[in-house]
């Protein structure tokens, strides 16, 4: 019989080169991905057997859900019809102010709860330590499925533990913890954060919301706030005391307990430019009752200390994760897409362009990880580390997805053909979490310009440049990261102050340039000292340091000598 529309005779129906392409669905995250796991290997060293095992296969299964049924769930709730909505009222006409997701989303969310991506060591069977190499991680894999309406939720519930472990009262912690972190909660990730008003912004203490003492130990709130992330069952929140200029940190329940809804009101809900898996609000408060977070008086130094902190490493994690994602849909359509008679991978320009991707992740995953080790040693280098990387992985991450969209063509930008839209407009949205550029540059100038914290960043840098010149091969990267570090150090001891906050983003960039070529090279020397005579991390630093002559003026040399061969390029792409 004759198809009506004759499609079986159409030749511009029939399979093509493309006919058999999956994207990445399918395969394990973690075993696909070698910085991770070099990253995990180095700094599980001294684990006991037992633990590291235990550790590798955990990640390992969240890798083979991240790939496969995680990946078909983000998909399929970030459809139109498919994002939260706020419901004001019940069906008989009570205020609820509610968000209510789709099945997929909650069910998105559910898996990695209970998978205890963020709550392993509330877990009765996880019998090591839930390390933070190990929780970051996760939230790395996390982060390949972009923001998916999960991590940044994540985020949020992991400052929420870390907030009441630090500082919450014996009862909080009986009363709270169970709810955000406990093995059967129902709550799953819906810990939030709600700050940021009109007036403020990233200058809290201009907010206007106001915090009276009330009855049996709580906080009477009045005001309003106009990013609400992740609105839930719980959050911490800002207010100035009352008749004070100080601002303090608080907890707030979203139903009171009497059963009552809180004294909240939920405007709208935003429409923002990405992360739409999660509801962002606005929300009025009108005799909220809260908790004290700590002491009111240290309530913005426990703010950053606790939460803003813990967010900013997970900015930095979601934009490693997201980049390396990029990555790998460019590099797996390469491999199937065709254009005059060969595979477009094979195209030198196409794989120098991949080669350059997987350096600039690296160059993200690698000093984050190597920040998180520093925190954990009391290293004080690693308080310019998290707000540099904080600046310039969201900063770099948004043009990584970018050129991955750039990669695919005309496919890249349809949004039911490649999940790079949807990762680049998170990408775009993390750029602007816990402090714009402008705002994340100063935090990192202040850190700068403190001569511990300055020579204790040298010293870690500097000792690496020192190893990696032993070796011809290394010898001319090492001696351009540290001409960087000692013109950036120099700028900062002699410069006036009025100037380098003018140029503090140029400040920034320079010593992350620093920061990335003493990872590489020390990456190069380790595998030496570990028998090898070359290693992969060579080309890695020689190609970034090209990156460098192309963006950064600072950068002075032979630019030729940097440029990669195509040998190199091939070993890039191919690890």
């Amino acid at each position: 019989m004759n198809h009506p529309l004759r499609l079986a005779e159409n030749p511009g129906l029939s399979s093509y080169d493309l006919t058999g392409y999956k994207g990445n669905r399918g395969k394990n995250f973690y075993e696909e991905d070698k910085i991770l796991q070099r990253v995990v290997e180095r700094y599980s060293s001294d684990y006991k057997p037992d633990h590291k095992k235990a550790m590798i296969d955990h990640l390992k299964g969240y890798g083979e859900l991240v790939g496969g049924t995680l990946d078909e769930l983000t998909e399929a709730s970030h459809k139109e019809g498919k994002y939260g909505e706020v419901v004001k009222y019940d069906r008989t006409g009570n205020r609820i102010d509610q968000i209510v997701y789709s099945h997929e989303q909650k069910l998105s969310r559910k898996i990695s709860y209970d998978y205890g991506i963020v709550n392993l060591d509330f877990h009765d069977e996880w019998k090591f330590p839930f390390t933070d190499l190990h929780r970051q991680a996760l939230t790395y894999l996390a982060n390949q499925n972009g923001e998916g309406g999960v991590t940044c939720p994540l985020a949020m519930t992991e400052g929420m533990i870390r907030v009441l472990q630090g500082i919450g009262t014996d009862e909080q912690k009986k009363k709270y913890l169970p709810l955000v972190a406990g093995k059967g909660s129902f709550s799953h990730f819906m810990a939030g954060q709600y700050v940021t008003e009109r007036v403020g912004g990233s200058n809290v203490g201009a907010n206007r919301t106001i915090a009276r003492k009330g009855e049996d130990g709580k906080w009477i709130l009045n005001g309003e706030k106009w990013f609400c992330s992740n609105p839930g069952d719980l959050w911490v929140t800002t207010a100035k005391i009352e008749d004070t200029e100080t601002v303090g940190l608080f907890l707030v329940p979203r139903i009171k307990d009497n059963g009552e809804l809180n004294g909240h009101h939920i405007l709208r809900k935003k429409d923002i430019i990405g992360s739409k898996g999660k509801l962002t609000v606005e929300i009025v408060y009108e005799d909220l009752e809260a908790e004290a977070l700590g002491r009111p008086a240290h309530g913005i130094a426990n703010l950053i200390r606790y939460v803003i902190r813990t967010s900013r490493v997970h900015v930095g994690l979601a934009a490693s994760g997201m980049s390396r994602r990029a990555f790998m849909e460019a590099r797996e359509y390469s491999r199937y897409r065709t254009a005059y008679g060969k595979k477009i991978q094979d195209f030198s320009a196409y794989s120098r362009e991949l080669a350059e991707m997987r350096i600039l992740y690296a160059g993200l995953v690698m000093p984050i990880f190597r920040g998180i080790d520093w925190s954990q040693k009391g290293i004080l280098a690693e308080q310019i580390s998290t707000p540099l990387m904080k600046y310039r992985s969201s900063s770099l991450s948004s043009q990584i997805t970018h050129r991955a969209i750039m990669a695919l063509g005309g496919s890249g930008i349809i949004g039911d053909y490649t999940c790079l839209p949807r990762l680049h407009n998170d990408c775009i949205i993390n750029e602007t979490w816990e402090g714009t550029h402008l705002i994340i540059t100063d935090h990192a100038l202040g850190a700068m310009n403190r001569a511990k914290i300055r020579d204790s960043f040298v010293s870690e840098l500097k000792k690496n440049f020192d190893s990696a010149k032993k070796y011809p091969e290394l010898k001319a990267s090492a001696e351009l990261g540290e001409n960087l570090l000692l013109d950036w150090n120099k700028s900062i001891e002699e410069k006036p102050r009025e100037w380098k906050e003018t140029f503090r983003v140029d400040l920034s960039d320079q010593a992350y340039g620093a920061l990335v070529l003493s990872e590489f090279l020390e990456q190069a020397v380790f595998d030496r000292t570990s028998g090898s005579k070359k290693s992969k991390f060579d080309s890695f630093a020689k190609g970034f340091g090209a990156f460098l002559f192309r963006t950064l003026p600072k950068t002075f040399g032979d630019y030729e000598s940097f440029r990669l061969d195509q040998e190199e390029v091939d070993e890039i792409v191919n690890w």
